[in-house]
C-alpha cells in the first residue's frame, strides 16, 4: 500500500529512455510495412507454381496463343500446348480481342492476375499486358 515516489520517477525515467527509441523504430517497421505491401509482385512463368492463390504479375515468352470459337483465349508460356510451363486465361467478355494477343507470339510480356491451378498452371485474370 505504500508507494514509493522517489523509485517510481527513476523508473518513470528509465521506461521513458527506453520506450521512446522503441516507438520510434516501430514506427518505421510500420511505414515499411506499408510500403512494401504497395508493391507489385513479379515472378517468372516458371515460379508461377509457387504462387497460387497470389496476386502476382508473370513474365515470360509466348510460345503460342490459342482462341476457342467462344472467345476465350489462352497464352502458353515457355514451350506448346500441354507441356507449357504457364498458361495465361483471358476470358471471352474482357473485351481484348484474338487479333491483339496473337501478335504477342515470340514476345516476352507480363500478365497479372491471381494464379490458379487447373489441369497444370494458369492465371485467372488478365487486366494487362506489356
Amino acid at each position: 500500500m505504500f508507494l514509493c515516489t522517489a523509485n517510481l520517477s527513476g523508473f518513470e525515467a528509465i521506461l521513458a529512455s527506453y520506450m521512446r527509441p522503441f516507438f520510434t523504430f516501430l514506427g518505421l517497421l510500420l511505414c515499411l510495412i506499408t510500403i512494401r505491401a504497395d508493391e507489385q509482385t513479379v515472378i517468372k512463368d516458371s515460379e508461377a507454381i509457387r504462387y497460387v492463390g497470389r496476386y502476382v504479375e508473370v513474365y515470360g515468352l509466348v510460345v503460342s496463343v490459342t482462341a476457342t470459337p467462344f472467345g476465350t483465349i489462352f497464352i502458353n508460356f515457355g514451350r506448346e500446348y500441354p507441356n507449357q510451363t504457364f498458361a495465361g486465361f483471358i476470358p471471352a467478355d474482357s473485351g481484348i480481342t484474338a487479333d491483339k494477343i496473337t501478335k504477342l507470339q515470340g514476345k516476352i510480356i507480363g500478365i497479372v492476375g491471381i494464379i490458379e491451378l487447373h489441369k497444370g498452371r494458369w492465371i485467372q485474370l488478365m487486366d494487362r499486358y506489356v
